[in-house]
């Protein structure tokens, strides 16, 4: 019954509060149904969670990344909602559960930000093609009057437009690393193997990750280009950046949790280090840059080969 509640209340979570709350809390919680040998109940228990979402969005305002207002949202909404709302819980609970007795975790974090980021494009483009327009213009009608609502303008309003889908895929990336940490911990509660997310001052991101700013560099340098193609790739270059920086902003906290570790600094001064850390990278890039330094001058004198970062025993579970 615990683990039921816990899945309800994280079902509704992603409508009450955020998806960042609410999906990580339930993903664990069917995962733990999973890993107990309650497969069948677990997915019962998406299906239900994600029906009770529907209707609770319904009555209240429906949320894809952005708060859908001011856009029509026509008599195919609530099942749309509650079709993504299912598909979602069945994708970070079942799924997840599964994938991670065979996958690292970072892999697995990496499979489901794309799954959440699709099913929100799909969810988004049948809204939009109910309400008789086109999935841009169906976000940029949700952006604009988020805008206005605030006071911040149109401006602010193209702009929010058009960098939806860096946002998405970033908050989907956060949201699939505090996922998988739970599957970790309920794989640990039942003692089930699984390659769980390394501790945090040993996360090592692949080093093929710098593909994404120097991608990014390479498709707005384009976008300079007297040629009809170069706003839209200069739009995607600008939204790939933003996806980079969040990736290495979690390589530069590793870095700094690393420190802080050597230092062995007490949990209070860590945690006050973490939110300067935050906070500074609202402004100025300084962390995402150190993780990217760290990539290439490996700062904190990692063994890096083949196997899957961290300490020794970064498994949870027993064999």
């Amino acid at each position: 019954m615990p683990l039921v509640l816990a899945v309800l209340f994280g079902a509704l979570s992603t409508v009450l509060f955020h998806t960042l709350i609410g999906l990580p809390i339930a993903g664990a919680a069917l995962a733990a149904l999973v890993y107990g040998d309650r497969a069948q109940v677990s997915v019962a228990m998406a299906v239900i969670g994600g029906a009770l979402t529907g209707v609770l969005a319904s009555a209240t305002v429906y949320v894809v990344v952005l708060p859908l207002t001011g856009v029509a949202t026509t008599a195919r909404a609530p099942y749309v909602f509650m079709a993504l709302a299912v598909a979602s819980l069945v994708a970070v609970g079942p799924v997840t559960a599964v994938m991670m007795r065979r996958r690292s975790a970072l892999e697995v974090a990496f499979v489901l930000t794309a799954a959440l980021t699709g099913l929100q494009l799909a969810a988004l483009a049948s809204l939009a093609a109910g309400a008789g327009v086109g999935l841009g213009e169906y976000i940029a009608g949700a952006a604009g009057s988020l805008a206005e609502q605030s006071g911040m303008g149109e401006e602010f309003g193209a702009t929010l437009a058009s960098m939806w889908p860096g946002a998405a895929v970033a908050m989907n990336g956060l949201t699939s690393m505090l996922v998988v940490a739970g599957v970790g911990v309920a794989g640990a509660r039942f003692g089930i193997s699984l390659r769980k997310m390394p501790a945090l001052p040993f996360l090592d991101l692949d080093p093929r990750m710098v593909v994404l700013p120097i991608a990014a560099i390479a498709l707005i340098a384009a976008g300079r280009l007297p040629v009809e193609a170069a706003p839209s790739l200069e739009i995607v270059g600008k939204n790939l950046l933003v996806v980079a920086r969040w990736v290495f902003f979690l390589q530069g906290i590793a870095v700094f949790a690393g420190l802080y570790e050597r230092a062995k600094l007490a949990r209070p001064v860590r945690a006050i280090g973490f939110v300067i850390l935050g906070v500074t990278e609202a402004f100025v890039p300084a962390v995402s840059i150190t993780g990217l330094a760290d990539i290439w001058l490996n700062l904190r004198r990692l063994q890096r080969d083949a196997a899957a970062p961290g300490p020794p025993g970064a498994e949870s579970g027993r064999e």
